[in-house]
């Protein structure tokens, strides 16, 4: 209205970051006409938010019950376990992430834990080779010349490493329970779970972390593979037993481990940490400076986009 007082622009709450500022967020939300805030962790912020965005917080049904004004969660990342989206559901609250904003990182990130658990190159100090010869290598570092992944779990990343694998000439199933359209799209059997496993060289993980799929690796699982065999876990590491890949490598049942995870104090795979055939990586894969900006821009237009997809929607 002519004369009237400027509209309050609509902002969102950031409730934690990986970043120091918050320079890429409030960019992305004041091309739309938003402001960006860093949560002091008080209760009113929680009840003025318009929207909220995170990566760690634990956006519980308490905290979801604070969040009078909110019309959308969204979250610097693609997994959602931190929500309890039934809570959010109740209260009309849109959920919304960020795929593939790292999809080259991450694909060459797993592939280079494969290969390089595979092409015994850990430990590697060139000084040592650099006037040897191939014979001396094989001696000292036979390689086994794997051929058959099972790759588990077909999204964005999943779909891109079974190609990856594919084109490079292994022979590739994969496990899936969403993805069969695509695996029939890439002419790629589907096998199950325990087929998978019997044939794999490679075991690549690549599946959601949902109830059903915690401890998707354990014991029985990693008995039925082949001696030798490389896993490669990515995603989660919730989809793994540690405690039972642990025994697996102290028994040699596993010839290699390739993680890109933060593991626990407790984690008993720590002891591993210094083993050749173990690779750990502080969950790294997805960043490039490329990818950190991707994510953080898209975290919040999707945010955005989402809240304008919600007018008109009452909260229960």
């Amino acid at each position: 209205m002519a004369g009237g007082s400027p509209l309050t622009p609509k902002h969102i709450l950031v409730l934690d970051s990986l970043f120091d500022d918050l320079d890429v967020e409030r960019l992305a939300a004041s091309a739309r006409g938003w402001d960006v805030l860093r949560w002091d962790g008080s209760a009113a912020q929680l009840a003025q938010a318009d929207a909220v965005v995170h990566v760690r917080t634990r956006v519980d049904r308490d905290l979801i019950a604070q969040l009078t004004q909110c019309r959308v969660i969204g979250r610097f990342g693609v997994g959602l376990d931190s929500v309890d989206q039934a809570a959010a559901a109740q209260r009309t609250i849109a959920v919304v992430n960020v795929r593939d904003y790292c999809l080259p990182e991450m694909t060459a990130h797993t592939l280079a834990l494969a290969f390089a658990l595979e092409r015994r190159l850990t430990s590697w100090r060139n000084e040592n080779w650099l006037d040897t010869d191939w014979q001396t290598f094989a001696k000292t570092r036979p390689v086994t010349g794997r051929t058959r992944a099972s790759v588990i779990g077909l999204g964005s990343i999943g779909t891109a490493i079974a190609g990856a694998l594919r084109d490079l000439g292994y022979d590739v199933v994969t496990v899936t329970t969403r993805g069969r359209a695509t695996a029939e799209r890439m002419e790629l059997p589907v096998v199950p779970l325990e087929a998978g496993l019997l044939r794999a060289d490679f075991v690549f993980l690549h599946a959601a972390l949902e109830p059903a799929t915690v401890n998707l690796i354990d014991r029985r699982g990693l008995s039925m593979l082949p001696a030798g065999a490389v896993l490669v876990n990515t995603a989660r590491l919730g989809l793994v037993d540690q405690g039972a890949v642990a025994e697996a490598l102290a028994s040699d049942r596993l010839g290699g481990l390739g993680i890109d995870a933060r593991l626990e104090a407790d984690s008993p795979l720590r002891r591993f940490a210094g083993d050749p055939r173990v690779l750990i990586t502080p969950h790294v894969g997805w960043y490039s400076e490329r990818s950190a900006r991707v994510l953080r821009e898209r975290a919040i237009v999707n945010t955005i986009d989402a809240y304008g997809a919600t007018a008109g929607r009452t909260a229960s």
